[in-house]
């Protein structure tokens, strides 16, 4: 009896040491449910409630897939990762004071994509999304989002000391302060806008700002604003093809503003 007891201990303990540090190893992939808790595994059926608790427990490089509707929480981002919310009815992020929805602030040569979010900033946020990292040659993608409500700041900001290449396609940007910004802060910032649409922002749908800033716009829509580009102190604007749409004026002094 006493031996099988001790082979039973004996199983149990090894059983642990094996569970234990797999459950606790990075996952590539977690998901989120409205319904779900951040003290689970976020596992597909464990999932966490937010996208703070979900990148935690994601592998850089790894993603993040929500699973139904929710308010998945304000996060900063500080590696490689996609967060996916395609199909959701509402994916997202809402801020009811000041604050930012997403911030990226990930380390050198870090990827970060995001697709099918809804970010509502409730008429108070700062920004539905602000690329600051210290890290060098940062690339976000910005893809099927709704961005709105921003009313402090924006709905997009890139405002990195460092190398940052921000994508934007197939998305809502409206009713924030400014629509998208690029600002200089010492190093090339960049801000691609394909098939986008940024309306009744309430003073630039575009701002850029600075020599070491540039925006590229592609059948894209700019209204509703009073100043539609507003390009300052050297910053670079190119207008792709005929098909962008800027009602609103276009101000300051661009070095640049080209059709291709």
């Amino acid at each position: 009896m006493r031996t099988s007891r001790t082979l039973a201990l004996a199983s149990a303990i090894i059983f642990a040491l094996l569970v234990i540090p797999a459950s606790a190893a990075p996952l590539s992939r977690t998901f989120v449910s409205g319904t779900g808790s951040d003290s689970n595994t976020c596992i597909r059926t464990a999932p966490c409630a937010s996208f703070g608790g979900a990148l935690g427990k994601t592998a850089a490089g790894g993603e993040i897939d929500c699973l139904d509707p929710g308010d998945f929480g304000a996060v900063t981002i500080n590696k490689s990762v996609s967060i996916i919310c395609d199909g959701v009815s509402n994916g997202g992020i809402a801020l009811s004071s000041l604050g930012n929805a997403i911030s990226v602030d990930a380390s050198t040569s870090s990827v970060v994509y995001l697709s099918g979010l809804d970010l509502n900033g409730g008429g108070a946020g700062n920004f539905g999304i602000i690329v600051n990292s210290p890290s060098a040659a940062v690339t976000v993608y910005i893809v099927h989002c709704t961005i709105r409500g921003f009313a402090n700041d924006g709905g997009v900001g890139v405002e990195s000391p460092e190398t940052a290449r921000v994508i934007i396609k197939d998305s809502t940007i409206v009713n924030n302060g400014d629509g998208v910004l690029v600002q200089d802060q010492g190093a090339a910032n960049a801000l691609l806008i394909f098939n986008t649409i940024i309306d009744g922002n309430a003073n630039y749908a575009a701002y850029v700002n600075g020599s070491h800033s540039y925006i590229a716009l592609q059948q894209t829509v700019l209204s509703g604003s009073p100043d539609g580009l507003n390009v300052m102190n050297g910053g670079s604007a190119e207008l792709i093809g005929p098909s962008n749409t800027i009602a609103g004026t276009i101000v300051g002094s661009p070095t640049s503003v080209a059709f291709k």
